[in-house]
């Protein structure tokens, strides 16, 4: 655990390299999330460095602060979630940005894929991915990442499926865009099916 995410100051490492993914609102209660990672140079752990949520499902506003970030950071790559809603904001952004903008559509295996991923990045002894203390923190974002990731349960279907989902009256943006940018780092060239054990 690190006792707290980093923020925007104007100095960046110009070696790190910095990934963002969002997950994008699909109706008016659902959140826009968005999540930076930092690999740092010389050093292959990943941190948080950058988290928000848009309250609104506002779709430009979406595509705008993408664009404004990646001023930012000068993203290596930008990953959202293309489901739904997602593919118009998706395609925008690659007009916009170029490459570095790709899009993942969510089927059962897809986010079972990536939702492991997360989780052998999260528990690795070495190229880490590492994630707030949130008994330390002092930003609500992080309880809030916190309590999306208590709410995460799956369900194996009669043919062995998995079905990763969260509960009733509960959300997951923050950690599908989470998911989504940790999926740059990906522990296997060719992803298999895994079960996805639980990160509480």
């Amino acid at each position: 655990m690190v006792k707290d995410i980093r923020v925007p100051s104007g100095e960046f490492n110009d070696k790190s390299t910095y990934v963002a993914g969002v997950d994008i609102a699909r109706t008016g209660k659902d959140e826009t999330a968005i999540v930076v990672l930092e690999q740092l140079p010389f050093d292959n752990n990943i941190f948080i460095c950058y988290i928000e949520t848009l309250h609104t499902p506002d779709l430009n506003m979406a595509i705008n602060r993408m664009i404004f970030l990646n001023q930012i950071f000068n993203f290596k790559k930008i990953i959202c979630d293309e489901t739904g809603l997602g593919a118009g904001v998706t395609d925008v952004l690659k007009q916009k940005l170029g490459v570095k903008v790709e899009g993942i559509w969510y089927t059962n295996k897809s986010k079972n894929e990536i939702f492991n991923n997360l989780k052998i990045l999260m528990t690795k002894k070495t190229a880490r991915l590492y994630i707030p203390d949130y008994n330390t923190s002092t930003n609500p974002i992080i309880r809030k990442m916190f309590y999306q990731f208590l709410s995460i349960n799956q369900e194996a279907s009669e043919t062995g499926n998995i079905k990763i989902y969260h509960e009733e009256r509960s959300h997951d943006d923050i950690i599908n865009a989470l998911a989504l940018a940790a999926s740059y780092f990906n522990i296997k060239k060719s992803v298999r099916s895994y079960p996805f054990l639980g990160i509480n």
